[in-house]
């Protein structure tokens, strides 16, 4: 322990080893620096705020199993608030920083062997890399040391920071001061993780103070519910806003009322499972709706306005419901790292959200309990990415961004929760992350007609190959003797036959007496009433023997022609043989046709079959073409774009 006089009030200042170079008089707040050869002045701070911090130097807890004692306290504020940044000194000689951020604690170690980027150059929504992990900066901005106590390893006046997450939870600050930027990653504890001894915490002053405070314009009482994470209060009986500040209320102005009552009153308690998370067990816990927002957009000129209730639970911390035109949406904060960004696209994990709108958001009516600093008229930019019934939704402002997860609620779901006394409005319209209800039906529709239509090619091809054949007309005829080959006296004519539909005619010729011989016919089938001829021709051959005591043969004795397509109709057959003089045989005429159902009912069949999911996909078309036709894009606040819809007709 290093004691030595304050350069400025002479006071005993001790510096304990390895804790840094920057020790706070306890006396008379000097920021004393530990030189080579004495100490030095490096200004004066304020007097600490209370920020109500359960905290206090010389606190001693353990991380992971090592031993670590509050060895100093930095207090910074920026544009929107006060925090406190404790450093720990661990036994092992590790420094680390504790802060707190909306009631969540980050626990930062500094970084190393490292080349971080210069934080000037960052931006909200940027990325980085450190150590082959990428970063996505939630927020930039400057950063004042109004106040400190204890013993510190540096001390800036002011300086840039970015905060920034990663994958699976990791955050990483990066400070710069002078040029000089240090880096420093960790991620969420909380106080029973670092092994605090409760007993040692300091009562949250502000727990007592403001539980039952009242409204310093109207004097109205408040009973809040959560008052060690609220920052601002909107009265809901005159419209005050006032910020909490040392434990007391404070106005700030005052606020529009809002047109109408919240759907869940403030105050009211709910028990319902996060529906972004996969599973879910046991009783649901208990959300508490703290504050109730009125927020709006204004496209070409037309104002589109929406709710916002905030929820919390004091171990799952806030949830937000938003409600738009009767359709809840269920929102759950996300680190901006687990989220990729592309154009007009999002990943979160392996699932994508295609971007559905951007615009410029304003704050209208406030009432409740807030854990920023809200003021009305705040503006932001919002866009929303969907991917059904899922959103991921993206607040951004010059210094902020935050991300949070979406899943549609049934209205069912929150009257039950919050045993609402009347039931909710029906949803109006088409939610953004709202699944089509006519693409599963119109996905089964066509897995079951290709089914049935892949059994009915089967069937139909079973028929055709077993198929039944209707015959027409079976003759038997005889040549006359002492007829010549291919003479008029040779011709012979059938009875009248009808042809019942246009089909093609196989026309079969038959010599059963036909030996080592041949027989050719010409056939002529005569339409009756148009006069029309159809011509073939068949010719048989059989020839048989016996060589070297074994026998052979050769040939047939028929033969098959087929037509063209023929009218329905009644026809007369015409045969004229042709044959060796003297050794003309008898033969035999059939004419036939495949008996099957034809192309007329399959092919209804086929048609029929497409009925269902033409219907589903043009209905699954038409909901996702009226749903897109709303999306929107505002490049700037006063200019907007529809990229889906189509244009009006002019006429």
């Amino acid at each position: 322990m290093k004691v030595g006089d304050c350069p400025s009030c002479r006071a005993p200042v001790e510096f304990a080893p390895g804790a840094g170079q920057i020790k706070v008089c306890e006396y008379c707040q000097t920021v004393v620096f530990r030189g080579e050869h004495q100490l030095e002045s490096r200004g004066k701070v304020a007097e600490l705020m209370d920020t109500e911090s359960p905290l206090k130097v010389g606190l001693g807890g353990r991380y992971s199993g090592t031993p670590f004692t509050i060895a100093g306290r930095v207090q910074k504020s920026n544009a929107t608030g006060t925090w406190d940044e404790w450093c720990l000194q661990f036994e092992d000689e590790r420094t680390a920083w504790l802060a707190e951020s909306e009631g969540e604690w980050k626990l930062l170690f500094p970084l190393s062997n490292v080349a971080p980027p210069q934080v000037s150059a960052l931006h909200v929504l940027g990325a980085f890399t450190l150590r082959d992990k990428t970063f996505v900066v939630e927020e930039k901005n400057l950063a004042k040391t109004v106040s400190a106590e204890g013993q510190l390893p540096a001390f800036n006046r002011e300086h840039l920071y970015v905060d920034a997450t990663g994958p699976r939870g990791v955050f990483c600050t990066l400070d710069e001061a002078d040029g000089e930027v240090e880096a420093y990653v960790g991620n969420f504890v909380t106080l029973e993780a670092l092994g605090f001894d409760e007993s040692e915490l300091s009562p949250t002053p502000k727990k007592e103070a403001l539980r039952q405070a009242r409204c310093t314009h109207c004097n109205g009482p408040l009973d809040l519910k959560a008052p060690d994470a609220t920052k601002r209060v909107a009265c809901p009986y005159c419209g005050a806003l006032l910020q909490v500040l040392g434990g007391q209320l404070e106005f700030l102005e005052m606020l529009e009322k809002p047109p109408f009552e919240p759907r869940i009153p403030l105050g009211a308690k709910g028990r319902l499972h996060d529906p972004t998370l996969a599973k879910a067990e046991g009783p649901p816990p208990e959300w508490t709706c703290l504050a109730f927002l009125v927020r709006s957009c204004t496209v070409e000129g037309t104002r589109y306005p929406w709710d916002e209730y905030l929820l919390w639970n004091r171990t799952l911390g806030f949830r937000w419901l938003m409600h738009s035109n009767g359709h809840w949406t269920w929102l759950t904060p996300i680190p901006a790292g687990e989220v990729t960004m592309a154009y007009r696209l999002a990943k979160l994990g392996a699932e994508s959200f295609r971007q559905y709108q951007t615009v410029f958001a304003t704050t209208e009516y406030v009432a409740g309990e807030c854990y920023w600093q809200v003021t009305a008229g705040e503006r932001a930019q919002a866009s929303e990415y969907v991917a059904p019934p899922r959103s991921l939704n993206v607040d951004q402002t010059d210094h902020e961004a935050t991300f949070t997860l979406g899943v549609l609620v049934e209205n069912a779901t929150l009257e039950k929760a919050f045993r609402l006394p009347k039931k909710l409005n029906p949803p109006v319209g088409i939610a953004p992350a709202q699944p089509n209800p006519f693409g599963k039906k119109a996905g089964e529709a066509w897995l079951w007609s290709g089914i049935w239509a892949a059994a009915l090619m089967v069937l139909v091809m079973a028929f055709s190959l077993l198929g039944t054949t209707e015959t027409y007309y079976r003759g038997h005829f005889s040549v006359p003797p002492n007829a010549a080959p291919a003479s008029p006296e040779a011709q012979r004519f059938s009875e009248p036959f009808e042809v019942k539909k246009a089909v093609p005619l196989e026309v079969k010729v038959e010599a059963p007496g036909l030996s080592n011989n041949w027989l050719g016919v010409s056939i002529d089938l005569v339409n009756e009433k148009t006069g029309e001829v159809i011509a073939v021709y068949a010719e048989s051959e059989y020839y048989s023997g016996t060589t070297d005591g074994e026998s052979w043969s050769e040939g047939s004795h028929s033969q098959t022609r087929q037509t063209d397509v023929v009218d329905p109709g009644q026809y007369v057959l015409r045969t004229t043989p042709t044959f060796e003089a003297s050794r003309a045989v008898d033969y035999d005429v059939e004419v036939s046709a495949d008996d099957g159902a034809g192309l007329c009912c399959p092919l209804f069949m086929f048609l029929l079959l497409l009925a269902a999911p033409l219907y589903y996909s043009l209905r699954a078309n038409g909901f996702e073409t009226s749903k897109w036709n709303d999306a929107v894009f505002q490049s700037a606040p006063n200019v907007s774009t529809f990229p889906y819809a189509k244009a009006d007709d002019d006429d």
